[in-house]
């Protein structure tokens, strides 16, 4: 292989010495400078027209609309309170007592009664409300007596030494 000792570059016309004078030099780094003004200047222009939003609009506006919905949409779910443990419980049992009126009025529906009279929708409104209490009380009773054993488990734990997070 071939070592190389000297690695300068220099331009046609000079000679090996590398000798120029101060003025070369100057006008060297003033022509440098202007093409790198004018290589940051075209740079900056194309980075202006790449991400010019406005021309993306125009062009492509069905895009640039189903773009600002479902941004708007995103934003929006973000500030869409989420329910606490207290209202989940609330909306659950709810739904419970729904359905458990929807199974027990089509026996109450069922009941034959002689006359549609006050006495018959009474006993009716009367068994509704009587199995309803029942399936509220026997899920309320189901809470309690899970809080009761994480309460128990916290206890245990804190007896033993271990942090309950």
């Amino acid at each position: 292989m071939v070592e190389r000792d000297h690695l300068a570059i220099s331009p046609k016309g000079e000679d090996a010495k590398g000798e120029r004078s101060a003025e070369e030099i100057r006008q060297d780094i003033a022509a440098k400078r202007e093409s790198i003004t004018d290589t940051v200047d075209r740079l900056s222009d194309k980075v202006q027209r790449t991400f010019d939003w406005r021309t993306y609009v125009a062009e492509y506006p069905l895009l640039a609309f189903g773009l600002a919905i479902g941004a708007g949409l995103l934003v929006s779910r973000m500030f869409i309170p989420k329910p606490t443990p207290r209202e989940r419980i609330l909306d659950a049992l709810a739904e419970t007592v729904e359905d458990l009126k929807e199974r027990f009025g089509e026996y109450i529906e069922a009941v034959p009664t002689a006359k549609k009279s006050a006495i018959g929708t009474t006993v009716k409104a009367a068994a509704t409300g009587v199995l309803t209490k029942a399936a509220t009380d026997f899920v309320k009773n189901k809470i309690i007596a899970q809080r009761h054993d994480q309460e128990a488990a916290q206890d245990n734990g804190r007896t033993r030494g271990i942090p309950i997070h």
